[in-house]
């Protein structure tokens, strides 16, 4: 008998996994489809799709990071940050509990509710009110979906706080905002970056090309309702960062210059003040200070009033320095502001005649006592009076009849060369908008009364920032002696003098004096602040110094300027702020090897200071200088002088 067979059950279930893998196999072969149709999309979408796409095709731009503006330091003066800013939608804001919510938000903002209130109310009013006009032209209105709350990006602890509230219609715009730091001169000289991305004023604007990042694209198809669909293959087009800018301020130095000129003007009363250090190797700018003070006895000029010439302590006090013409925006008066620099400009125009060879530096001059007239009937008055003096004597004691009588032997192209040869007449091209040349009387105008005025630092009008460059062709030694230095905002790798430049460029020598000159100068104004450094110690107690330093003082009435417009200065008036001056210092240091120069002008000394005769530039601008000059140069790790010998000649008046 055959054996008989029969047919194995089949185990429960196994048609269902036969019919699972069949699905799963499917839909994997369709997704690939799919995955497959979308790149042949995003590469070569046929024709028929192509209008269709274009109609939903859109772009974000994806916008380049600013670059970092640094001190030479590396430290951050002005940088790219991201932060948030709270607005609120008007049409998405609830109307349940607005009340309440308008409080609880004010509340958060650190803001009062009522002014919360109107500002969200108003946008909801204008927004009714568009409706209904809509509904009666059947145009589509047009609503204001968007209402800032704060003008300005918010803390992290803000923008958590308002997170936290999950208010329907209130939002945080991410946006980029430029902060810097370093204090008023720094924020004007770093500047200002507009709506747009682009530097508006200052180094911004000087070096926008270098800082300015490049916007990146993002391209992508969207729905019908607007959202991102997909990316086509090469629709992200990533942004690069722009390049860092490296100035030449130094930060501490910034701060103490800021200090010390604030200190300076309180204690003179005065109505301001200027300062500007300069490395004499490399002709960097490594602060600049701009101080101005709001008095309650100060008026504004009428353009209508005479001013006397014995105007005295009685009259008015009149306001000398100009108003700014934007707010938002003040001038920088180191490089936009002109002043007469008086008696410091003395050591420009000493120079200038014994590099001419027309006096010797043991020559003795007749100072007649102080008083004395030119030939043309011009009297010059000395503050000190003294009988005869030296060459070197007529500097260190500020001598005007010295002064005059000496140079009065250049002639009139030999002493308007000598002007324009340190500079003065000229921009520097430090890269500031604003800077002005300042005023130098032209060859055609030149008389022996301006020869007269020069001398002695009156009948021209310079910069603060003029007036270091000049003073650093003086006070530059070993090979930059007598060489004038191309003054720099952008800082210079370390070894670096002014003379090879920024990024490799090299700048050709500009000589304005001798070497053997140049080291009569500054041996002869050593002096100065030999006698300058007594006199405080006699009248304050104040001693003890670091460095030796040489330096020239000056005191000159203010000028009234240009008239504003539709006025003119008044006849009978000589153009000048009776009884108020602008007192300066300027000096280098340290003696041995000069490394810093710096000046300061306060700005109107006030008239307890005239009263007592302090209001000259060695009793109300050198004690700043000094203290800036210590500080800063013991700062930078500068070895202390040795205990200096003078030769005992000083001055008492400017």
């Amino acid at each position: 008998m055959s054996k008989s067979t029969r047919a194995t059950p089949a185990r429960p279930g196994a048609t269902t996994d036969r019919w699972a893998l069949f699905v799963v196999v499917m839909m994997s072969l369709v997704l690939l489809g799919l995955v497959a149709r979308v790149a042949q999309l995003q590469a070569a979408p046929p024709e028929g799709l192509v209008p269709f796409l274009s109609d939903r095709q859109s772009r974000a731009d994806l916008p380049g990071r600013r670059g970092d503006v640094l001190d030479r330091r590396g430290r951050v003066l002005a940088a790219t940050r991201f932060g948030v800013r709270v607005f609120v939608d008007p049409e998405e804001f609830a109307v349940k509990d607005k009340e309440l919510n308008l409080e609880r938000l004010a509340r958060v903002l650190g803001q009062d509710r009522e002014t919360v209130q109107a500002k969200v109310s108003s946008a909801m009013i204008a927004n009714e009110k568009a409706k209904e006009q809509a509904q009666s032209t059947g145009e589509k209105p047009r609503l204001d979906r968007v209402v800032f709350l704060t003008p300005d990006v918010i803390d992290e602890a803000t923008e958590q706080a308002v997170r936290d509230l999950r208010l329907r219609g209130v939002h945080l715009e991410r946006r980029e905002v430029r902060s810097v730091v370093g204090g008023p001169i720094a924020e004007r000289l770093v500047g200002v970056v507009g709506f747009e991305g682009a530097g508006l004023t200052g180094a911004e604007a000087r070096y926008d090309e270098k800082l300015q990042g490049e916007d990146g694209e993002f391209r992508f198809v969207r729905d019908s309702r607007g959202r991102p669909l997909w990316v086509p293959l090469g629709g992200v087009t990533p942004p690069s960062a722009g390049r860092d800018v490296r100035l030449s301020f130094d930060l501490e130095i910034q701060r103490i210059l800021d200090e010390e000129v604030n200190r300076g003007v309180i204690d003179a009363d005065a109505q301001g003040g200027r300062g500007v250090i300069l490395d004499l190797a490399t002709g960097e700018v490594l602060a600049m200070s701009d101080v101005r003070r709001t008095l309650p006895d100060v008026v504004e000029y009428d353009w209508l009033t005479v001013i006397p010439k014995d105007k005295g302590l009685g009259g008015p006090r009149y306001l000398t320095i100009k108003p700014d013409e934007n707010a938002s925006n003040p001038r920088n008066r180191l490089v936009e502001d002109v002043y007469e620099p008086g008696s410091t400009f003395k050591s420009f125009m000493w120079a200038a005649a014994l590099e001419a060879g027309v006096v010797r530096l043991d020559e003795v001059f007749d100072t007649g006592g102080g008083r004395w007239t030119t030939p043309y009937g011009r009297p010059i008055a000395d503050v000190v009076r003294r009988g005869t003096q030296t060459w070197r004597e007529v500097l260190v004691n500020s001598s005007n009849i010295g002064m005059v009588k000496g140079t009065s032997r250049l002639t009139f192209e030999q002493m308007r060369n000598a002007v324009t040869k340190f500079g003065f007449g000229s921009r520097t091209g430090i890269g500031l908008g604003g800077e002005t040349a300042g005023i130098v009387t032209p060859m055609s105008r030149w008389t022996k009364y301006t020869q007269t005025s020069v001398a002695i630092g009156h009948e021209v009008a310079v910069t603060p920032i003029q007036m270091v460059r000049a003073f650093a062709a003086v006070a530059r030694s070993g090979d930059l002696a007598g060489l004038l230095p191309d003054v720099t905002l952008l800082a210079k790798d370390p070894g670096a003098t002014s003379e090879t430049g920024v990024d490799g460029k090299v700048t050709l020598l500009h000589r304005v004096l001798r070497a053997d000159t140049a080291a009569a100068t500054r041996e002869t104004l050593r002096g100065v602040t030999h006698k300058m450094d007594e006199n405080l110690k006699k009248a304050t107690g104040e001693e003890g110094w670091r460095y030796e330093l040489f330096g020239k003082s000056g005191t000159a009435e203010i000028p009234l300027g240009e008239p504003p417009k539709g006025k003119r200065r008044p006849r009978g008036s000589d153009g000048y702020f009776k009884g108020q001056y602008n007192s300066s210092f300027i000096a280098a240091g340290p003696f041995e090897q000069p490394k810093l120069v710096c000046l300061v002008i306060i700005d109107d000394p006030g008239p307890e200071r005239i009263a007592r005769k302090q209001h000259y530039g060695s009793w109300v601008a050198g004690p700043v200088v000094r203290r800036v000059m210590d500080r800063s140069l013991a700062y930078l790790g500068v070895p202390a002088s040795a205990k200096p010998t003078g030769d005992g000649v000083g001055h008492e008046g400017d």
